[in-house]
C-alpha cells in the first residue's frame, strides 16, 4: 500500500456477512458519534446487513475488506425503489470508512462499485443523504462526482431517547 492512497486491487468491494457484525457496529457507532444517525446498537444485529430484495425496492450493504488482513475498513448501503413520480432512484446511504483509512480512495472505490450496482438496477438518478453540518470538504468531493445539491430534509424524531 502506497502512504496515502489505497489501490482497487487491494480492497475488495463485497455484500455483508453476519461475520461483519462487530466490524460494522463500530463503523456505525463512529458515524454516530460524528452525526447523530439515530443508532440505536439493539436494533443492529448481526442480521441487519443482510438486506433482501421486495417487489420494487432492492437494498444491500457493502463492503470494503482490505485484502492483504481481511479487516473491514469501511461500509455504506444502497438502496433503489420508485419514488412518487415513477422514478427509481438509488440513494447511499450510511456510508464510513475507519478513521484509519480516511482520505485514502476507499470511499471512492465504495461508491464506484455502488454506482456501477445501482446502474445496474436501472436507477435514474442517485441520492446522497448527507448530515446537517456536514464538512465542505465533503460536499467538495460529492460536488466534483457529479452529485448536486438538490432538496433540504428536515426530520422529527418521533421515538424519544430513553
Amino acid at each position: 500500500m502506497l502512504n496515502n492512497e489505497v489501490k482497487e486491487d487491494e480492497i475488495v468491494i463485497r455484500n455483508y456477512k453476519t461475520t461483519d457484525y462487530q466490524a460494522t457496529l463500530e463503523l456505525l457507532k463512529q458515524l454516530h458519534d460524528i452525526y447523530d444517525i439515530g443508532l440505536k446498537e439493539e436494533h443492529w444485529r448481526s442480521s441487519s446487513g443482510l438486506r433482501q430484495f421486495k417487489p420494487k425496492l432492492k437494498r444491500i450493504t457493502l463492503i470494503a475488506e482490505l485484502k492483504s488482513t481481511k479487516e473491514v475498513i469501511g461500509m455504506g448501503m444502497i438502496e433503489a425503489s420508485k419514488n412518487t413520480l415513477g422514478q427509481y432512484i438509488g440513494y447511499l446511504e450510511n456510508w464510513v470508512i475507519t478513521k484509519e483509512f480516511i482520505g485514502k480512495h476507499v470511499g471512492k472505490i465504495l461508491a464506484d462499485k455502488a454506482i456501477q450496482i445501482l446502474r445496474s438496477w436501472g436507477c435514474e438518478s442517485i441520492r446522497i443523504n448527507l448530515g446537517y453540518g456536514t464538512q465542505e470538504k465533503l460536499l467538495k468531493v460529492f460536488g466534483n462526482a457529479g452529485f448536486m445539491p438538490i432538496m433540504i430534509v428536515m426530520e422529527r424524531r418521533l421515538i424519544e431517547e430513553d
